[in-house]
């Protein structure tokens, strides 16, 4: 016992060093840009406004306006007083943006044509914006799974060779255990939201397609995730008239390098069998955990704080299954023998 309570004062007095940098909020929001109106935009603004968000993915921007051209992404920027930047991938008129706070440093595009035997014949992209100390992406991910895994292996790459820690936020089109997902994680990107709050269908969601993912590497700038949720109400507004997505958002804050070996040293994960699940301490940040079978499936992945009772899915049956935590800071595998 008296180790522990050491070990937590030690980390109460790391909390000004840890979260001394100020707070940036990402947020990603799937706008529904097909007949959009004035009136809609202006709610699409109060609800990235209620968010004070520093960085904003938008999906289905569609400037058109019956057979009159019009920028609506330009409204948004000035409604929010944000920067904005469109990269179009239908036209001229129909693709996607980011606002941000502060202008980039650079702003960079890639797209991918659909293949050939896609029944999704929108070509798809990112928009790669440059900030000080990490990049980050815009994207809205095709209905095919093997343009999916088209982007997602460019993705990859960008990340491996950059030497800035790299966000990816948008409409994945896929679910947190589809393979395009499974693929980033295998590749040492991390979820940062919470995957078991939905946003998608606004009204009574029921799946998690609106993702924002990071990739850090060995020089880049290490973030903590402070803070993670799905925006389900606003006042005034109803969120499934404003889109049929929900936006989802993350607070990240810089965490010192010597803070970051300080943290290294600390106790390990500890994995705790509870009934039907299990529980973990000492978590030096919010963590990823993925459930897999001893075929190496996939079975359940979820976004978790310390404490946290994590259940097994309901298919699972009697057997043995293996459990892997990853954080940024703790990697560790654990194996768990459910008896019923």
């Amino acid at each position: 016992m008296k180790r522990i309570i050491t070990i937590t004062i030690l980390m109460l007095s790391f909390v000004g060093s840890i979260f001394s940098a100020e707070a940036i909020k990402l947020l990603s929001y799937n706008i529904k840009g097909h007949s959009m109106t004035s009136s809609r935009i202006g709610n699409i603004a109060a609800v990235i406004n209620a968010q004070s968000p520093d960085i904003v993915a938008l999906q289905e921007v569609d400037n058109r306006f019956l057979t009159i051209p019009y920028d609506y992404l330009t409204d948004l920027a000035e409604a929010t007083g944000m920067h904005s930047q469109f990269f179009a991938l239908v036209g001229t008129y129909y693709g996607i943006g980011i606002l941000s706070k502060t202008e980039p440093i650079s702003v960079q595009t890639q797209s991918f044509d659909p293949s050939d035997t896609s029944k999704d014949k929108e070509a798809r992209g990112f928009l790669i914006a440059e900030f000080d100390k990490f990049y980050f992406l815009c994207t809205h991910y095709s209905l095919n799974a093997d343009d999916r895994d088209t982007a997602t292996a460019w993705a990859i790459n960008f990340a491996r060779q950059s030497d800035k820690t790299v966000y990816i936020a948008g409409d994945f089109n896929a679910q947190p255990t589809y393979r395009a997902m499974v693929t980033y994680k295998n590749n040492g990107f991390t979820i940062l939201n919470n995957t078991s709050q939905y946003t998608f269908p606004a009204e009574g969601p029921t799946s998690c397609i609106d993702m924002i993912i990071s990739y850090c590497g060995e020089d880049s700038q290490e973030y903590n995730v402070k803070q993670t949720g799905v925006v389900t109400s606003v006042s005034g507004l109803t969120m499934s008239d404003v889109s049929d997505h929900l936006p989802v958002y993350v607070v990240i804050e810089e965490v010192k390098a010597s803070v970051i070996e300080q943290l290294k040293d600390l106790e390990e994960i500890q994995f705790i069998r509870e009934e039907n699940g299990f529980s973990l301490k000492n978590l030096k940040s919010l963590s990823q955990v993925n459930i897999y079978s001893l075929e190496g499936t996939l079975l359940d992945s979820q976004t978790v704080d310390n404490g946290t009772t994590i259940f097994f899915p309901e298919r699972c049956r009697k057997g043995i299954y293996v459990v892997n935590v990853n954080n940024g800071y703790q990697n560790s595998t654990f194996k768990y023998i459910l008896n019923h």
